[in-house]
């Protein structure tokens, strides 16, 4: 029910790839290509990697999503130090080198947000829409998203409304278009191609 969180636009996602650093970048592209929520994302670490993709149990829901590294994500991660511990720890103050909570994530993006106005408008939670999206624009099932993502199918088509009715409907004409340009090849029983 209701309007939900908005998808970032795709300046303000372009914005935050080239201005972020620190623990703000890492939250940001962790949260752009795993759906997860911000409350789970403070929470990873590398002991969290299995074979390609990430899995954690949801703190809100128990869920176990298997959420694909990407190869944006992928290449991002290739640039953080290996070390143990959360992915994600507080780089200025008191509290440097410490995990974060949820609430001091939303903390620092609020301080972040408020020096940009290019980020109006945009919360955590937006980046969850945007993972949807962008798989749902990817061909990918609303079950396969629900087992990258962790959300249930009717979750997955609610995040996913806000996606481009136009630029979906192209990507489905792509691949018709492509699925319908191969020749049909018949394969003769002496192995040859007719």
């Amino acid at each position: 029910k209701g309007k939900g969180h908005a998808p970032w636009t795709d300046e303000q996602l372009v914005f935050a790839g080239e201005t972020f650093t620190g623990a703000l970048r890492r939250f940001f592209f962790l949260s752009r290509y795993t759906g997860q929520r911000i409350s789970d994302i403070v929470r990873l670490n590398p002991n969290d990697e299995d074979e390609g993709g990430l899995s954690l149990p949801q703190k809100k829901t128990g869920v176990r999503p298997w959420c694909p590294i990407f190869p944006e994500l992928e290449a991002e991660m290739a640039t953080w130090e290996r070390r143990p511990g959360p992915y994600l720890l507080q780089d200025e103050g008191k509290s440097a080198g410490k995990p974060f909570s949820a609430n001091q994530m939303w903390k620092a993006f609020d301080r972040e947000r408020e020096k940009h106005p290019i980020l109006k408008g945009a919360v955590p939670h937006g980046l969850r829409a945007n993972a949807v999206i962008r798989l749902r624009l990817g061909g990918y099932s609303a079950l396969q998203i629900s087992d990258m993502v962790g959300m249930s199918v009717e979750m997955v088509e609610h995040y996913g409304r806000n996606a481009d009715r136009k630029a979906s409907g192209q990507a489905v004409l792509r691949e018709y278009r492509e699925q319908n340009s191969k020749p049909n090849v018949k394969q003769l029983k002496n192995g040859n191609q007719e």
